[in-house]
């Protein structure tokens, strides 16, 4: 199992991260440990130096706004070779409904886009109730692009996989939200990942959530897709494995 999205820098696992992470290792064939926000990457990059199998991505909250992106670009140059992605960046209409600062929000995302293409990394795009503008940003960029919790509409779901080398993550919402039930639907399995955002998102409330909740993610699909549990595992890891380049832990 590989979870593409977890947040395991966040306060909720100050507690107990190494144990999380252990038992990742163990349950676990890779997670990609995301940040977005200048702190949350520095963690990211010490607890995936110490874990083996824990990938990090640096990235930077569109609800951010202001001018600290630059120092998240600065740590994403000097750690290039110890990253896998760029993200989680992107835009957020849902939290910011001032048109100046969803301005502000796409030039930034501008900016990441360009460093991404630099240094020939996937990007991993955070999209909520602004799948339309950060689609139409990326669509042509000839990058390697996960929507992360991608909550858009089945029409632009579709218009997304046509890219190539575009994929649609699933997060464990899909446990509890019949919009992403109707997604995973249509979508091709060939073009899905799976994420937690632990600790966010959880099937067990009020738990926190955990990477190894992907499972619960892949039971549903098959459910929805009338496949095997084991067939949705092993093309969705091999599309994070895709996604990000982890050749090497293949088995």
């Amino acid at each position: 199992m590989i979870d593409v999205h977890a947040h395991l820098c966040f306060p909720d696992f100050d507690r107990d991260r190494d144990d999380i992470a252990s038992r990742c290792g163990r349950e676990m064939k890779a997670v990609i440990v995301s940040s977005a926000r200048y702190d949350e990457g520095l963690c990211a990059l010490e607890v995936c130096r110490r874990f083996g199998n824990l990938f990090p991505t640096l990235g930077y909250h569109p609800t951010e706004g202001g001018e600290s992106h630059r120092k998240v670009m600065e740590l994403i140059r000097k750690n290039s070779d110890r990253i896998v992605g760029v993200g989680e960046v992107g835009l957020d209409y849902h939290w910011e409904k001032d048109e100046a600062k969803r301005e502000l929000q796409k030039k930034i995302f501008s900016e990441f886009i360009e460093l991404a293409k630099k240094l020939k990394k996937p990007i991993v795009i955070h999209s909520w109730d602004a799948e339309e503008d950060c689609f139409a940003m990326v669509a042509d960029s000839g990058l390697k692009a996960l929507f992360h919790c991608f909550s858009g509409s089945k029409e632009l779901a579709m218009k997304i996989v046509e890219v190539e080398d575009f994929y649609i993550s699933f997060s464990t919402q899909i446990f509890f939200s019949k919009h992403h039930k109707k997604l995973a639907k249509v979508v091709p399995l060939e073009r899905m990942t799976l994420e937690t955002d632990a600790p966010f998102l959880s099937p067990h409330k009020p738990e926190r959530n955990y990477p190894w909740n992907v499972a619960i993610s892949a039971k549903k699909i098959a459910e929805i897709k009338g496949v095997g549990v084991e067939e949705v595992l092993k093309t969705t890891d091999e599309n994070a494995i895709r996604v990000f380049g982890l050749d090497s832990i293949r088995k």
